[in-house]
């Protein structure tokens, strides 16, 4: 092969990486995601993730910095499963800012529950990437609590700040650490009275528009009291 054919064979195979996606194979989240389920976090490496994905450890490094940012990833995918299934269950539920509110907390429960029983690594993944990753926690705190804040637009109850005091109120109900230890035993059955309460103090009084101000009673004359210093004089003893 001459230059010429050379410099435009390496130009060609330039052209096609460039139109290749920049960002990392599918491939490789689904891998990781395997090994970690069966292996779990601590026990998989960077080169048996890159083994699994017929690549290089050299290569894998190109697409993720190091483990903990392919476990975020794989947590990241794990969580779009879960809020998917939230969002269907809200959905099916009847239009009712308590039935949505029950819906999704009971989801939320059912999804971890159904994880740490039958992945527990992956479950015990998730803790590790919000303790190494402290943003994955508040992104995962947003997303809950933007569905509670949709939940009460749509059905135009609450204020600003209902939305707030209603994740953190439903802690137990959230946060998988909480459904790991369980502090407050099962919370599923306690879903239903803590949001029917929480709804229940939202409804505030609404205000009275002028045209709607009831009148005030009219006043009727008191009965005539005889007192015993006004009687009649020719009643006088």
């Amino acid at each position: 092969m001459d230059k010429a054919s050379f410099r435009s064979a390496v130009n060609n195979k330039q052209n096609i990486q460039d139109l290749q996606p920049s960002g990392p194979p599918a491939g490789i989240v689904a891998a990781a995601r395997a090994r970690f389920q069966q292996f779990g976090y601590a026990k998989t490496s960077m080169q048996e993730i890159a083994a699994a994905c017929g690549m290089s450890a050299a290569n894998l490094y190109r697409f993720y910095d190091g483990k903990i940012a392919i476990g975020g990833a794989v947590a990241a995918a794990e969580q779009a499963e879960l809020f998917a299934a939230c969002d269907a269950a809200v959905a099916a539920a009847p239009l009712d800012v308590t039935a949505r509110l029950i819906a999704l907390f009971h989801a939320l429960i059912d999804s971890h529950q159904r994880r740490l029983k039958q992945h527990p690594l992956l479950f015990e993944l998730g803790l590790i990437v919000a303790r190494e990753i402290p943003g994955t926690r508040r992104a995962f705190l947003d997303e809950v609590e933007r569905r509670i804040a949709s939940i009460l637009a749509a059905a135009g109850t609450g204020e600003a700040d209902d939305s707030r005091m209603i994740l953190l109120a439903s802690a137990p109900f959230v946060l998988p650490w909480m459904m790991l230890n369980k502090p407050f035993g099962n919370p599923r059955p306690r879903v239903v009275p803590l949001v029917t309460c929480l709804v229940s103090g939202m409804i505030r009084e609404r205000p009275v528009r002028p045209a709607e101000a009831v009148s005030p009673p009219a006043e009727h004359p008191r009965p005539f009291l005889v007192q015993a210093s006004s009687r009649p004089a020719s009643l006088s003893t």
